[in-house]
């Protein structure tokens, strides 16, 4: 389950039902301008509210979706009376036959992957993110991407995609599809888009960015810029470094040197918002990076730089290496729980239950309530969701203004 964006980066929801391994319901909060909490209206909530419109027993299978489409971003036609826009899920009918695991959007393209890791492009490709090529600028109905292996993950920014390939089809490369063609980076084990930066994940933990660091989003210094005709034959149309493959290493976050500790692994979590970023460490500890402007880093009142460049340790909130976060514009959610190895034991016992996370924390601007507490201050620090309070959390996601959460009850 991901939001996604309209207007912009992350904003009217596109959402899949879920991943989760049983009964689930989503609940969504904050800016509900052109229906993105869907919710059957534009007006923004403090607290998270129920979806109505979605079925009672949220599991994978079935698309929905909802929000902004005036430029066939949600891939259905709209019904009588909604016009540019539809504030109440509906299914996704053109993928009705297509047993769906998850999807993504970003602005104007959304994102659709089968079970049998077929990819579903539609919307608009203005900066070649839908990767139809250069002839076919729109999809209004789905459209499946041609891919040299099965797709196994996909990420979208506001003007770019990404799709992880199966590792026994082609030894686990990413595919960027990106200037209207695909581009191939290094053996990753899985990617997350920001607005215009990408960070993708090896195996081992190592993180490694790339993009737009103008808010210290990369968590590492900027390389050398390109000449500009290097960076034209390269396909780049926006200031940033030259991504050879032969300078990767200097691409690697290190929060081990930054903060005695790794990305965590083997269930790395990372997050990427319009301009900040949030990693899970090894030891279930988190850390932020990036733009400081909304106190979205949750690192307290007191540091008052407008960027911090490295990841820096966020402090109060439970350690838990199963813990889930998300990014928006100027907020952040973690979902965690105060038994730290409450999922261990499913582990141990070879079980793919979900861990148990009872705990919703959200920081960074509460205009239009992004942070679901209810409260109308900004936090510069984690709050508790009081609504979440005991309920199971499976799946969080970020729009730009707004959050949607898969929960369960205990």
């Amino acid at each position: 389950m991901q939001a996604s964006s309209g207007i912009s980066v992350l904003q009217a929801s596109r959402a899949v039902s879920s991943l989760a391994h049983g009964a689930a319901a989503v609940l969504s909060w904050g800016l509900g301008q052109q229906g993105a909490l869907g919710i059957r209206s534009d007006r923004d909530h403090y607290e998270p509210e129920h979806i109505p419109d979605l079925p009672d027993n949220v599991v994978a299978g079935q698309l929905f979706a909802w929000g902004r489409n005036k430029e066939g971003q949600l891939g259905r036609v709209l019904a009588p009376g909604e016009f540019d826009f539809s504030a109440a899920p509906q299914p996704v009918e053109a993928l009705s036959k297509e047993h769906i695991v998850a999807a993504t959007g970003s602005g104007v393209a959304s994102f659709a992957l089968s079970r049998h890791g077929a990819l579903f492009v539609f919307g608009a490709s203005k900066r070649g993110q839908l990767g139809l090529g250069p002839g076919q600028p729109s999809a209004p109905h789905p459209q499946q991407l041609r891919l040299p292996a099965a797709a196994v993950q996909v990420s979208a920014g506001w003007g770019h995609a990404a799709a992880l390939l199966d590792e026994d089809e082609e030894e686990g490369r990413l595919v960027e599809r990106s200037c209207w063609e695909p581009r191939r980076v290094d053996l990753l084990a899985g990617m997350v888009c920001g607005f215009d930066h990408t960070m993708v994940l090896a195996e081992d933990g190592s993180l490694f960015t790339m993009g737009d660091n103008s808010l210290g989003q990369l968590g590492r210094p900027s390389q050398p810029q390109a000449r500009p005709g290097a960076a034209a034959a390269a396909g780049c149309s926006l200031p940033g470094e030259h991504l050879a493959p032969s300078c990767a290493s200097s691409w690697i976050v290190n929060p081990e040197a930054d903060c005695g500790r790794r990305i965590n692994h083997p269930r790395p979590q990372v997050a990427a918002g319009l301009g900040h970023c949030l990693g899970v460490l090894a030891d279930g500890g988190v850390v932020s990076w990036g733009w400081n402007g909304g106190g979205q880093l949750g690192l307290g009142q007191f540091v008052t730089e407008e960027c911090i460049p490295r990841p820096t340790p966020i402090y109060g909130i439970p350690a838990n290496r199963h813990a889930l976060i998300a990014a928006g514009r100027v907020h952040s959610v973690l979902a965690t729980d105060e038994i730290a190895d409450r999922g261990s034991a499913f582990e141990a016992q070879g079980c793919a239950k979900a861990p148990v996370l009872t705990m919703c924390h959200s920081w960074g601007s509460a205009a239009n309530g992004r942070l679901g507490t209810g409260q109308l201050e900004d936090s510069h620090f984690p709050e508790l969701v009081p609504d979440l309070d005991g309920e199971q959390i499976v799946g969080l996601a970020c729009g730009l203004d707004h959050t949607l959460a898969l929960v369960r009850s205990m």
